[in-house]
Parts: structure tokens; C-alpha cells; sequence
């Protein structure tokens, strides 16, 4: 029987995210799934497609205007290599920063100067930690991650939580 040959396209790429629990990053079922700039929710514990959340286009991210991925009105812009700030309508409007990213932990952020608030999550390796207070001390896991995700779709995952 002839077996099959699987290609290792760089477009059909899939990271799937998964849950993860307690201080040691115990796995869960699959939350998301990354796949050719389209962040889907995981339908089953394996990761299966669920319908399309946001669609991911060089610097910007957009909602989903249908469950296969069809482009919608903006929702975020990276500014910089390490800021992620809201955005509205067809154009993207310019809204209040989201995320801040310093190193590995990243922090909630406020208004249009993106002032740095409380933290929201750590980053260690594959593991994304919850963090807490003005320092992103390190609580407990809540996602792993599959596999290697741009800074703007991890960004993204991470603002929607």
C-alpha cells in the first residue's frame, strides 16, 4: 500500500492552544486554533476548526465577518514589535492601547500613549501564565501553546481573554 506524502507548506501551518491549569501548566482541551492568518475557536479536546474569531493580515487584526473567515471591520493594530492597540470600522480607526509587551510578561494598557497598567500575563516558553499586580508576578497557567504563533495572533488571543 503506497503511503501518503504530507508537505510542509509554510501557509498550512496549524498551532493549536491549548487550555492549561494550575502552576505547572497542566494541558487541557484545545481553546484555539491558528492556521493560514485565521484564528478559529478549537471545536473538541483535539482541536478541530470551529468557527473563525479573527482574520490576521501583516499588521492588523480583523473580526470575522462569517464562520469561515471572511474579512470584517478592524479590531487591533501592532504598533511597534511590542504594542497592540484597539481599532474600529474599515479603516481603522485608532482606538485606546490593549496590550503592552515588555520581554515576557505582558501588561493591560490605557489610552492612546499606551501608559502601562497592571499585568496580565507572563510568557515562558510555551506557556502563557496569568500575572498579577503592577510587577506581572507569575500566577497560574492558562494557555499552552503547539507550535510558534506571530507576536500579533498571541497578542490577540491574549487581549480577547
Amino acid at each position: 500500500m503506497a503511503g501518503l506524502l504530507m508537505l510542509a507548506l509554510p501557509g498550512n501551518a496549524q498551532v493549536v492552544v491549548h487550555w492549561a491549569y494550575g502552576p505547572f501548566g497542566t494541558p487541557g482541551d484545545a481553546a484555539f486554533v491558528v492556521q493560514d492568518g485565521r484564528v478559529y475557536q478549537a471545536s473538541g479536546s483535539f482541536g478541530g476548526l470551529g468557527p473563525c474569531i479573527w482574520v490576521v493580515e501583516e499588521d492588523q487584526v480583523f473580526h470575522a465577518a462569517d464562520t469561515f473567515g471572511k474579512r470584517g471591520t478592524t479590531a487591533f493594530f501592532m504598533e511597534g514589535p511590542d504594542k497592540l492597540v484597539r481599532c474600529s470600522g474599515y479603516a481603522c480607526q485608532r482606538g485606546s492601547c490593549a496590550l503592552v509587551r515588555e520581554g515576557n510578561k505582558v501588561f493591560r494598557a490605557e489610552g492612546a500613549f499606551c501608559t502601562k497598567a497592571e499585568g496580565a500575563f507572563v510568557i515562558d516558553s510555551d506557556l502563557i501564565y496569568l500575572a498579577e499586580g503592577p510587577f506581572a508576578t507569575r500566577g497560574d497557567a492558562i494557555l499552552t501553546v503547539d507550535g510558534e504563533l506571530r507576536p500579533i495572533e498571541l497578542l490577540a488571543i491574549l487581549a480577547g481573554l
